[in-house]
Order: C-alpha cells, then structure tokens, then sequence
C-alpha cells in the first residue's frame, strides 16, 4: 500500500475511529474569555472545521499558574469544562473527533498573563544556564536558554 492510499483509510487512534490520517493542527487563537473559558467563538470556531475529522486544540492550560498568554482556555475549572464540552457537542455534532492539548507555559509566563499575578512556576534561569553550559561540554552542541 502506498503512503498516499494509506491517509486516506480508515484508522483507529487508542479508541477513537478515524476515518482517515489527517488531523487539524493546534493553532493558538487566544479567542477564551479573560478568566479562561472558551466561548461561543471557540465553539463556531472548532464546529466549522469538524467534518476534517480529528481536531488537536489549541494550547490549553492545566492549571492558572500555566497560562503564559492572554485569553488561551483552561481546563481547570467547572465553567471551562463546560465551555470544552459545548465545543466537543458541536465537534461531535459534525462528525469530528477531539483532541485537547495540554499546555504549561513553566517559568515563561509573566505575571500580567495569568489570573492571579503570581510570579511564573519554574525552574530558575541560572538553573536552566548551567543546565546547558553541561549539555554543550558533554555534547558539543549548542542549546538555547531565552
């Protein structure tokens, strides 16, 4: 079987059923109300690309202290799993298949970013610069530390 006849047969992922390989990729659309609860735009939004078939959100924190940007969902509170599930019905409605993606920004964030103004959970910069001087003298390669 060639690779182009392959994507488009059916195809079970875990245990959802799939009716081909392609799948919409996550886009950050910063569209969640400001305390993190996806709305009635999200929902239009995911529902018209439902027929695709499997949607991979955009980034969604697990926690407050995960949100690294300005109205990017959650999924930590009653009221955002509610508004994920509105979306899922539409999606589901659609013939689609959902996939959330979970993300924590760690210490990226910045306190004005985040419900709450605490400052970023994560590991200490001079930390992550020793960290790397280690990787570099044991690999002889470059890493990155922002």
């Amino acid at each position: 079987m060639t690779t182009s006849s392959t994507l488009w047969q059916p195809f079970t992922l875990g245990g959802v059923e799939l009716s081909h390989r392609l799948a919409l990729a996550p886009l950050t659309r910063s569209r969640a109300n400001p305390d993190g609860t996806p709305g009635e735009l999200a929902a239009e939004y995911y529902g018209q690309r439902a027929s695709l078939g499997l949607i991979i959100t955009e980034g969604t924190q697990p926690s407050e202290d995960g949100q690294g940007y300005l109205n990017t969902p959650g999924i930590y509170t009653p009221e955002h799993i509610e508004g994920w599930r509105k979306i899922a019905d539409t999606v589901h409605a659609g013939g689609g298949a959902l996939f959330i993606q979970l993300m924590h920004v760690g210490r990226m964030s910045h306190p004005d970013n985040t419900p709450h103004h605490r400052r970023p959970v994560g590991r200490r910069r001079s930390r992550l610069i020793r960290t790397c001087s280690l990787q570099r003298a044991r690999r002889r390669r470059r890493c990155r530390v922002s």
